[in-house]
């Protein structure tokens, strides 16, 4: 599932898994205040790390870090900085934004992540403007 502020609930989510899987996009009502997340069911995993990485168009990939900052990434995943979300309830939620994304570029990749049991999981979604 994914939420934004102002948005409705999309479909159950899926689980992330080690090839890949294509989530559900995000469309954002008001861009000067957004409010992004995405809740993934794990399954019988238990993270030991998990990684967001966003992909602005026309701009290289941009890891984001436990406090919530984005840097340039290098694109390799032994270099993502762990974000520290931990599990509730069998889900892993996800809080990729919580600020103004005006003046970015649309639309964007958002590709979530996590390490369990040494395997890298990982699901990808867009992000969209309303209008």
């Amino acid at each position: 599932m994914f939420l934004a502020a102002g948005m409705w609930r999309q479909a159950p989510a899926q689980e992330l898994t080690v090839a890949g899987v294509q989530i559900a996009p995000v469309v954002v009502p008001d861009m000067t205040a957004a409010v992004v997340e995405k809740q993934v069911p794990l399954g019988r995993d238990m993270p030991e790390a998990t990684y967001v990485v966003v992909q602005f168009a026309g701009v290289p990939a941009l890891m984001r870090d436990r406090q919530g900052v984005f840097q340039p990434w290098d694109i390799d995943a032994a270099h993502l900085a762990d974000n520290g979300f931990a599990p509730s309830g069998g889900q892993l939620n996800f809080k990729i934004f919580s600020q103004d994304l005006s003046d970015k570029n649309f639309p964007m990749t958002v590709t979530v992540y996590y390490r369990a049991r040494g395997e890298l999981k990982f699901g990808y979604f867009d992000i969209m403007r309303a209008n």
